[in-house]
């Protein structure tokens, strides 16, 4: 009988301590664990049609952080992503929703998201904001935050630079790119950025998700 005792009491401290496993755990990639969520936005698509997020509700999300004038980490990123499409998609289709929001809105315009899109042959949807008002893009700043990313503009002397909209001098992005996959519930379960990319442990990943 004390045997017994003592085996429910050190059942009980693993479970306490929060040695067993769960589903988070079992992410490949980053795991989220507070219960993180997003604030509603409104944005525009590449077709200058407004998107509301409220639309994602009940719908396992990959948000994608990118920026079109990248060449690191972002067209290998959106090329996976395309495969991955390729993958669940039309057998997921009513239960998985692929977003694109630009961290260089001052230089990616609708047309900028259109003709990048274009290049990959993707059609998911590409999101940004309307041209600013007296440099006011706190909407963005909001999102980029809800998702941890981390998005610094840095001053350039090279001439192949593009001035965004709204910005006066030529510049780089340095920031956090990757995807962060939100569950049906709607909050945030797991990152994958450059550091830790690997697209089977994404698809693993997004298996175990769609079945939660």
């Amino acid at each position: 009988m004390r045997h017994r005792v003592i085996s429910w009491l050190m059942l009980l401290n693993l479970v306490v301590a929060g040695c067993l496993s769960s589903d988070s755990d079992n992410y490949a990639g980053e795991s989220i664990y507070s219960d993180q969520g997003f604030t509603e936005f409104e944005l525009i698509d590449s077709g200058n049609n407004s998107f509301n997020s409220s639309s994602l509700e009940g719908r396992v999300v990959i948000v994608n952080f990118f920026l079109t004038n990248c060449h690191n980490a972002c067209p290998t990123i959106t090329s996976d992503l395309k495969l991955i499409e390729q993958s669940f998609f039309p057998a997921q289709e009513d239960n998985l929703t692929i977003l694109s929001i630009t961290v260089d809105p001052w230089r990616d315009g609708p047309e900028d998201l259109l003709d990048y899109m274009n290049y990959f042959n993707v059609s998911w949807t590409h999101l940004t904001t309307v041209e600013f008002i007296d440099g006011d893009f706190s909407k963005m700043e909001q999102i980029w935050s809800d998702f941890g990313v981390t998005v610094v503009l840095t001053e350039s002397e090279n001439s192949t630079s593009i001035e965004g909209r709204g910005h006066t001098v030529y510049y780089d992005v340095e920031h956090t790119n990757g995807i962060v996959i939100i569950g049906k519930d709607g909050l945030q379960k797991v990152r994958w950025t450059e550091d830790n990319w690997d697209l089977e442990g994404v698809k693993s990943d997004l298996q175990l998700i769609l079945r939660e």
